[in-house]
């Protein structure tokens, strides 16, 4: 243990100028105390400041800022708080950018030590006025002792839990001294492992070898992913990652508010608001509340009687239930459905009459959601009503927005990420279990952009402990991000945990033979902890999921764990299979929801040369390739499914590695698309084996959290992968999607999707047939049917057989080696598109008679002050036409198209306002799937 009184005395006496350190160990310059000591020492200036909606009676001391961060041997930095350690030792100079080339793993040493963090303020008479003081940390990561002037006043083990200390002895007035020693979480964790040894393994116990990453992530609450993933870098963050600050108020303050809205009749809203406060030792707060929501054209007010009393959980609670006419708020509604409707309410709480009051504002919407599980003759369905209206969710999955903690909050990292989902027709996103809870603005910006969040509680792909401190920690964790995130509309539905059941099920981590002592455990902490606490905070109105996936109801008729979790007859499942033609709708299940589905893709060179300086380095094989893809045998794996329907570039050719970052991403958005299109067709469907009514597609993974190969479809640096821009058509709200039949003998089934709910009459279906080697871009043939689509459903429209049909044309046999012919499929009203035009390769590629047309951008031109126009000009049919703006930041209305026309015009959309036509022009690279460059 540190002196604290001699850290203080060093702190005071002298600060640090920074150098490059070596090895680890910091050099010094040390300087007069008081030498420009303005931006560290904090003074409280702030009376009665607002802090997420607090104010009037209270006064806040904002603490956030710079602190020191001193290491064990003594050597400090200033650091910034919300921070973390990995970002202070960066800013500082201390080590270089962690993301760069193998310093993920020259900095390992972090993670290894203990970290103490310190700070001070000068408080004045005024603070004693207060009857109760605290000091408030609304997150600290995540092993720590704090302590004020010398005393420890509390202790944290939960990086997602706010931590209140009373501080009413310790704190004086004058100068107060605060710190926070934090320690290694490879060694706590490592610890804690040891002492569960004592009683049984808890696995799993490390990550796999190629992930690079540290021991024991589970037996701590913090994110799982800290320590490494199959996607990710070993990061163990330590340090203040959110906002901190002194409170003082007389007898009780608001602390939480949420919210409830339910359909009470055809005319009525029942708006329930439970407003949780903390009052210290007292167990009844009086007083009265003023209750307000604006609405579309007119503010309705409440004022109510306060008598809050501690309910069987020791807490202060206080509710009501509003009614609110219908007709005065409009529904939310999820993108693609409608409005976004937001109303504010806001709660003011008056203690006593000549008492300022306190205040709460948020934004509330108005919205019904179910989980629909009717029971069918075999199995059930699984999918989400909003507002009465059957959902097909469309979307993908978000792992956290960074690995560093304090990184992830940013507001606007948030609300872009969550944009460019919207942009893609995202409807739904789902928050995995080995991340965070995300931050405020996250939930709001899903509010506002209408993407329904499928929330995870953080578990995920392993066992853990339950034991009496642990379990406290999580209900703790529980109850209060439900208090937080809870009256957000977005968030649809809670899961218990990412995969832990199926881990469980199906013997992952050698828990068989002590099968009933797991599954024991499983229904402690899931069950009898996180679903407990959550019935306890939502008043059992909220939705909840044991896992995913899990077999939805039928989970809890198996005892909480099934024999086959995420069943194709219940509930949601996850599928990936590395093994199989990943382009063929025959390797692909029939569930009823889909939340997890993908394949991975190296990001292109534009987005590598960030991580290196070394362009020899990307050798696909080489040694920084290499370290860098964490997924066991990744890089073979794409190889093989790329050889599957492609061929690989020549390994002596100088731009091989080019072209298979090329290929990987043709194959992993083609994948993507043809089973994403799969689930789309059979949501009106069951087929012979009662599979089908699928409601939902969520594939992984949206975003990363460094570049490397990834199944995301935004890559570190924010470049769209082609993946992007292909959901942007798989998830387009109306769809034109064919897959070959082969049985009994090869026929093409087209479809068209309307998730619309209003019908949509008049519609030609085009279907072409094109040559891949046709200079003139003639179609073969072309068919028109007049079509009516109806809303909300999947409908069979054509079955052609291939041979007979392609054989008329001369485009030769599905039996050979010679055909050169492919269906091409739009939808058309009033002659305009009203869907992505779409295809189907009747045989795979690498057979077929591709042509090697010359491919390029004929023109530029500058259309607004960040549009562009793009015109792209070619000799022949090409495929898989790609663009890339390498030193322009921004992205494309299309790309990774076919070119079915000698010319076609994009759009480029710049980040930057400064940004010329020559100058995009010449940052530009274009490539196809027959480039000459390296085919």
């Amino acid at each position: 243990m540190i002196d604290n009184r001699r850290l203080f005395a060093r702190h005071y006496r002298a600060k640090r100028s920074p150098l490059q350190s070596e090895n680890g160990s910091f050099q010094f310059d040390w300087v007069p105390a008081w030498e420009n000591m303005g931006s560290f020492w904090l003074f409280a200036l702030v009376v009665a400041a607002a802090l997420t909606g607090i104010a009037g009676a209270s006064l806040i001391y904002d603490l956030n800022g710079n602190w020191t961060i001193i290491r064990a041997d003594g050597d400090y930095i200033i650091g910034r708080v919300p921070g973390g350690i990995y970002t202070d030792l960066m800013n500082a100079g201390v080590i270089d950018d962690v993301f760069f080339g193998y310093n993920d793993n020259s900095s390992r040493w972090i993670g290894r030590r203990n970290w103490t963090y310190c700070t001070a303020v000068e408080l004045n008479e005024t603070i004693k006025a207060y009857q109760q003081r605290n000091i408030v940390f609304e997150g600290l990561d995540t092993y720590a002792d704090v302590y004020l002037n010398g005393i420890r006043i509390g202790s944290s083990n939960n990086m997602f839990v706010r931590y209140v200390f009373d501080v009413r002895d310790a704190l004086e007035v004058g100068k107060n001294n605060i710190t926070v020693v934090f320690r290694s979480p490879i060694e706590a964790a490592l610890e804690l492992y040891q002492k569960q040894l004592e009683r049984y393994r808890v696995p799993q116990e490390c990550p796999n070898d190629v992930y690079n990453g540290e021991c024991h992530v589970n037996m701590l609450r913090k994110m799982q992913a800290s320590f490494s993933w199959d996607w990710g870098p070993a990061f163990p963050s330590v340090g203040i990652w959110k906002d901190t600050y002194i409170e003082a108020f007389n007898v009780a303050l608001m602390r939480d508010l949420v919210t409830h809205v339910v359909e009470k009749d055809d005319t009525t809203w029942s708006f329930y608001a439970d407003i949780y406060f903390e009052a210290g030792g007292t167990d009844t707060v009086t007083g009265t509340v003023l209750l307000t929501i604006k609405l579309d054209s007119s503010t309705m007010q409440w004022r109510k009687d306060v008598n809050a009393t501690r309910n069987g959980y020791g807490e202060l609670v206080w509710n009501t239930t509003l009614t609110i006419p219908k007709n005065q708020a409009k529904f939310w509604w999820p993108n693609g459905y409608g409005s976004q409707n937001l109303y504010e309410f806001t709660v003011d709480f008056q203690r006593l009459p000549d008492e300022e009051p306190q205040t709460r504002t948020i934004k509330v919407g108005f919205r019904t959601v179910e989980l629909v599980q009717d029971n069918l003759d075999d199995g059930a369905t699984f999918y989400f009503k909003v507002n009465g209206v059957p959902i097909f969710a469309k979307g993908s999955n978000e792992i956290p927005i960074s690995i560093l903690p304090e990184r992830g909050t940013d507001p606007q990292a948030a609300r872009t990420l969550l944009q460019q989902a919207k942009e893609v027709h995202m409807n739904m996103l789902r928050v995995w279990g080995g991340g965070v809870y995300e931050s405020d603005e996250f939930y709001q910006a899903a509010d506002e952009l209408g993407i329904m969040i499928w929330q995870d509680f953080m578990f995920a792909c392993s066992m853990y402990p339950v034991n009496d401190e642990y379990l406290e920690s999580v209900k703790t964790e529980v109850n209060l991000n439900l208090k937080r995130i809870y009256s957000h509309p977005s968030i649809v539905v809670y899961a218990g945990n990412n995969e832990n059941e199926g881990a469980l099920a199906d013997n992952w981590y050698d828990t068989s033979e002590n099968y009933s002592l797991y599954k024991r455990d499983y229904v402690t902490l899931y069950i009898d902890t996180v679903k407990a606490e959550f019935d306890k905070v939502t008043k059992g109105r909220g939705i909840f999921v044991s896992s995913s996936p899990s077999n939805g109801k039928q989970a809890q008729a198996d005892g909480w764990v099934s024999k086959s979790p995420g069943s194709s007859k219940y509930g949601d499942v996850h599928y990936y299979n590395y093994l199989t033609d990943a382009w063929s709708t025959t390797t692909y299940p029939v569930p009823r929801f889909c939340s997890e589905y993908g394949y991975q893709s190296f990001p292109f060179q534009s987005s590598w040369l960030t991580t290196t300086n070394n362009i020899t380095e990307l050798y696909i094989n080489g040694k920084f390739m290499s370290y860098r893809q964490h997924h066991p045998l990744g890089n073979a794996e794409m190889d093989l499914l790329i050889l599957e329907n492609l061929n690989l570039p020549s390994f002596d050719s100088v731009n091989y590695t080019r072209g298979i970052f090329y290929l990987s991403q043709v194959l992993q958005s083609q994948a993507i698309r043809i089973e994403t299109e799969h689930y789309r067709r059979y949501r009106s469907y069951l087929n012979e084996n009662g599979e089908g009514y699928t409601m939902g597609a969520l594939y992984w993974q949206l975003n990363d959290v460094w570049v490397a190969p990834t199944w995301s479809s935004i890559d570190f640096t924010g470049r769209w992968k082609m993946l992007h821009y292909f959901a942007k058509d798989m998830f387009s709200p109306v769809i034109i999607t064919a897959h070959i039949d082969w049985q009994p003998s090869g026929h093409v089934k087209v479809y068209t999707v309307n998730d619309q709910l209003s019908v949509l009459e008049n519609v030609t279906l085009v279907t072409k047939v094109f040559k891949y080697d046709s200079p003139d871009f003639q179609p073969m043939n072309e068919n028109r049917t007049l079509l009516t689509l109806a809303p909300a459903c999947s409908e069979l429209r054509d079955t052609i057989k291939i041979d007979e049909y392609l054989s008329s044309y001369n485009c030769g046999s599905l039996q050979t080696a010679d055909q050169n012919c492919f269906f091409y499929f739009e939808l058309e009203k009033d002659g305009s598109p009203i869907s992505p035009s779409n295809y189907i390769f009747p045989v795979k590629l690498k057979y077929s008679n591709l042509s090697s047309p010359d491919v390029k951008v004929s023109s530029v031109k500058k259309t607004g002050t960040r549009v562009f126009e793009i015109v792209v000009t070619s000799t022949n049919i090409a495929l898989f036409v790609w663009l890339d703006s390498q030193d322009v930041r921004g992205r494309f209305s299309k790309n990774g198209f076919l070119l079915v026309q000698p010319t076609r015009t994009l759009w480029f959309y710049s980040d930057q306002e400064d940004v010329q036509a020559d100058q995009l022009q010449r940052s530009l690279d274009l490539t196809h799937l027959k480039d000459s460059k390296w085919s």
